[in-house]
């Protein structure tokens, strides 16, 4: 298990990577339903242009969830990319992101366990209720010998205005 300084990480510009088992993500593994998949991840560390060190964290995989309306099993594809702007303290972090809506922050750790944070970026970019687009549907045709009974009215219709 990881664990980086996370401004020291940044100004010097380092990068890990890793695949992680969803089953050693514990908060991870109680919302889907097959723990043996595994994640790939990246981190990278910088600065910006505002002299401010920040962290690229990539995440990519399939996972399973269960789909709110039928309760199937359907994959999940993660392909998720974020960068953290590191601060100092708490309160530059919410004086920052009220200055720009689009900016993701988090504190300087000097501790930062790396798995904790791939895991919590993971849960952020599951869907809330997951739902197949179309429920039930197979490939399979069902094919009737009974005819349409729509195309039984039609011929009625066509015979009368003769």
């Amino acid at each position: 298990m990881p664990v980086i300084d996370s401004a020291e990480f940044a100004v010097s510009r380092a990068q890990l990577s890793g695949r992680i088992a969803v089953s050693e993500l514990p908060r991870l593994a109680e919302v889907v339903l097959d723990g043996t998949t595994e994640l790939d991840w990246e981190l990278q560390g910088g600065v910006d242009k505002l002299e401010r060190p920040w962290l690229y964290l990539s995440v990519n995989g399939k996972v399973q969830l269960a789909c709110q309306r039928c309760l199937q099993a359907m994959d999940f594809k993660l392909d998720c990319e974020t960068v953290l702007t590191l601060f100092a303290d708490e309160a530059t972090l919410d004086e920052a992101e009220q200055a720009d809506d689009d900016l993701e922050g988090l504190v300087i750790d000097p501790a930062l366990d790396v798995l904790a944070l791939v895991e919590e970026e993971v849960l952020l970019a599951l869907p809330f209720a997951p739902r197949h687009d179309r429920c039930g549907e197979s490939d399979v045709v069902v094919v009737s010998d009974k005819p349409n009974p729509f195309a039984v009215l039609a011929q009625l219709k066509t015979r009368k205005a003769e």
